[in-house]
């Protein structure tokens, strides 16, 4: 009886969501305080305090309060802030814990800034479609729709055109010319050449989104409630059920390894307004913010104080004798008397 009771109360406590007790389980699950388009895909981030999201190339960085565990619920504690210095708008966000802001990719689906939480966006490199994509084939009806996701492991991004099946892997700077740098031995993967595909799980094979945060890669698919693990060498390494899931699109995701007593993946649907928390597969599966902790500042050493030098006493001279002359000599001893 107890334990029924138990669960009874876990149940009504979480409503329609099941207490978090699996990977894939369902934690939280949030819905934005926005309208059509910013309901809708693509973007979630977490900075370790808050969530952000974005519209479809928006010019506003929106802030929420992290949901408690359970129900489905409005966001609440919503912050605005303007975003300037990105011309086409922001499409996706992913955060760097080490720099404290977010990669983010423009409207256009080229331009890659680096988004200050003051709104200020600063051009880093501009993806050339020409080569820097190398085998890209454009899919569906938004192939300018790009996901990213920040590896801090070795300071890199990855970028993944929606419903396409390459994700691409760029350093954090630009070349020359101010575009993309390919890294060199990894320079994408794909997920729909087998056995590495997801034809077995989904019925077909797609990348809409993107997060990394240790590893291996995490991917979703439109359409399809099954997360794939990947290493970064592109082999399919597991697919996790998302139970339940309650959406059509799993889109952009994010990982957050602090909300919760479980680490979760943050997805956001293609079209419902939800950001739905997923626990992880384990502790250490993806961590926040690309993976690692800010680096601590190296300290400045304080400089040793120079000695300041005692000058050494000048001895008193001894005096010069006069020339001719002798020092007094010592008085004779009185010789004792010759008769007693």
């Amino acid at each position: 009886m107890a334990v029924a009771a138990l669960m009874l109360l876990q149940v009504a406590l979480l409503g329609a969501a099941p207490a978090a007790a699996a990977p894939g389980d369902l934690v939280a699950d949030v819905i934005v305080n926005e309208q059509y388009p910013d309901d809708i895909s693509p973007s979630v981030a977490f900075d370790g305090t808050y969530l952000y999201h974005t519209g479809y190339g928006a010019s506003v960085l929106h802030r929420i309060n992290v949901p408690a565990a359970g129900a489905t619920q409005q966001a609440s504690g919503q912050v605005d802030t303007p975003i300037q210095g990105a011309s086409s708008g922001i499409m996706t966000l992913a955060y760097d814990a080490g720099r404290d802001a977010f990669w983010a990719v423009g409207g256009d689906g080229l331009s890659i800034y680096l988004l200050r939480k003051t709104g200020a966006a600063a051009l880093v490199f501009s993806v050339d479609p020409n080569t820097d994509r190398p085998g890209f084939q454009p899919v569906g009806n938004y192939p300018n729709e790009i996901k990213l996701a920040y590896d801090a492991a070795d300071d890199t991004i990855w970028y993944s055109s929606d419903a396409g099946v390459r994700i691409y892997h760029y350093h954090t700077y630009a070349d020359a010319q101010g575009t993309a740098v390919i890294v060199d031995g990894a320079p994408y993967i794909d997920v729909n050449v087998p056995p590495n595909d997801m034809a077995k799980e989904c019925g077909y094979s797609q990348s809409s989104g993107v997060t990394v945060g240790g590893a291996h890669l995490f991917v979703t698919v439109s359409g399809c409630s099954v997360l794939f693990e990947y290493t970064k060498t592109g082999t399919k390494v597991a697919a996790l059920t998302l139970n339940p899931y309650g959406g059509s699109n799993t889109e952009d995701l994010e990982c957050d390894s602090l909300s919760y007593p479980v680490p979760v993946f943050w997805i956001r649907d293609g079209y419902d307004g939800h950001i739905r928390a997923f626990q992880q597969p384990s502790a250490t599966s993806c961590l926040y913010g690309g993976g690692a902790a800010a680096p601590a500042p190296t300290p400045t050493p304080t400089p040793t104080p120079t000695p300041t030098p005692t000058p050494t006493p000048t001895p008193t001279p001894t005096p010069t004798p006069t020339p001719g002359l002798l020092p007094p000599l010592p008085p004779l001893p009185t010789p004792p008397p010759l008769f007693g």
